[in-house]
């Protein structure tokens, strides 16, 4: 009995510390099935972290996740605003015009006119796209059709008693003109002026007789030919100038001299030429040669045009005229960037359209890919000077003008002249 005695007590102290050791550990949990879900939870990609794990910062799910917008997304792009010149366009008051009228007028310099036509390139020759039966556009007469003489009425004999008169005879009808299939050359009709080659109309830009014109589909006319003048020009018989189809001219009013020292100066043929050209029915527009070098200084030269015009009206705009023509020039020296240039043509256009005015840039493709941002002026119709061979200037499609020669021959102008298309 002892034995057994000593057999349970064993057993039992052994069955104690089981228990114990038991106590000690913490339950281990089986998971049931249905847990296994949380598996579909978004962005569940890492097991669970150990209490001694640094979690990362990516790496902490979240039940419901908001979008985010990823650090090197690109935000939708919206438009960006064309920047304003650095001036506001003023007004031309009374007291600023009599402070500009009272100045002294100069005239424009000899030497400096010769530097700036040289620093043009030379143009090549306009080369006629279509023959051509005479230099200048003349509208061709419509061939008289030849009229078939009315039968001349014999004397009637003395009719008889009773016998009826003889019936007076009818006129030949005359025949109508019929085209000539082998005519070439201009043509008026209703709707406007054609040239036909070989009695067909042509259309699109052509070249004739050593100026552009430019033909609708239908073969009319839609162009017009201009010239642009100045002091260097000199004395013009505007009313010969209109009776050689030109119908609208560019006069320079006045420029600011290139030197360093600048200052403005009126054209000196500029009010014979605003006059005889007005007179002789042409469309007028003014050109002013800049060589502002600030916004400033182009809204000072904006508002001695517009004085000088003393409020005359234009049927053109008044135009910036922006040019380096000599490595001393001001405009060359002052050596500005795209925008401040940009900037330059702005804040002349602003001032002008601020006082009643249209305006205009004149400007060249050299210019247009190297020196203007020119879709900040696409406001502003643009004036091309564009020698080329092409049947087309290379220029934004909002041009309005474009002078492809600055050797053309126009009668009532002694010399040569630049020429111009109007679209």
């Amino acid at each position: 009995m002892k034995q057994i005695h000593r057999t349970c007590a064993a057993i039992a102290a052994s069955l104690m510390l089981l228990m114990t050791a038991c106590a000690s550990k913490p339950p281990t949990v089986v998971p049931e099935p249905q847990t296994l879900t949380v598996q579909t939870l978004p962005k569940a990609t890492a097991p669970p972290l150990s209490p001694t794990e640094t979690p990362q910062p990516t790496a902490t799910p979240s039940a419901t996740p908001k979008p985010t917008t990823s650090p090197t997304a690109k935000p939708t792009a919206t438009p960006t605003p064309k920047p304003k010149a650095t001036v506001k366009p003023a007004t031309l008051t009374p007291e600023k015009e009599e402070e500009i009228l009272k100045e002294p007028v100069q005239e424009e310099s000899k030497n400096e006119d010769n530097t700036i036509q040289q620093s043009r390139p030379t143009p090549p020759p306009v080369v006629d796209s279509v023959p051509t039966p005479s230099p200048t556009k003349e509208p061709a007469k419509t061939p008289t059709p030849t009229k078939t003489p009315k039968p001349t009425a014999s004397p009637s004999a003395t009719p008889k008693p009773g016998a009826s008169p003889s019936p007076t005879p009818k006129p030949t009808p005359t025949p109508s003109p019929t085209p000539d299939p082998s005519y070439t050359g201009w043509v008026s009709g209703p709707n406007g002026d054609s040239y036909l080659v070989a009695g067909k109309p042509i259309t699109g830009w052509q070249s004739i007789g050593g100026r552009r014109y430019f033909f609708d589909e239908s073969g009319i006319l839609q162009s017009r030919t201009g010239i642009d003048v100045s002091s260097y020009q000199g004395s013009i018989n505007w009313q010969k100038v209109a009776a050689d189809d030109i119908s609208f001219a560019f006069l320079r009013i006045g420029g600011q001299y290139y030197r360093q020292e600048g200052g403005f100066y009126k054209d000196s043929y500029f009010e014979s030429n605003y006059s005889g050209a007005t007179k002789a029915g042409l469309d007028v527009g003014v050109y002013f040669f800049s060589q502002a070098i600030t916004p400033q200084e182009a809204q000072e030269e904006a508002l001695w045009v517009v004085a000088q015009l003393k409020g005359r009206g234009l049927d053109l705009p008044i135009v910036y005229d922006l040019e380096d023509p000599a490595a001393d020039s001001r405009f060359h020296l002052a050596n500005l960037n795209r925008q401040e240039v940009t900037d330059l043509c702005t804040a002349f256009c602003e001032t002008i359209e601020a006082n009643g005015y249209d305006a205009m840039v004149y400007t060249n493709p050299d210019w247009i890919r190297n020196r203007l941002d020119i879709n900040q002026l696409s406001q502003y119709p643009l004036w091309i000077a564009h020698y080329t061979t092409a049947m087309e200037p290379s220029a934004p499609s909002w041009w309005r003008s474009w002078q492809y020669t600055s050797v053309g021959k126009v009668s009532g102008i002694n010399g040569s002249v630049d020429m111009n298309v109007m679209r």
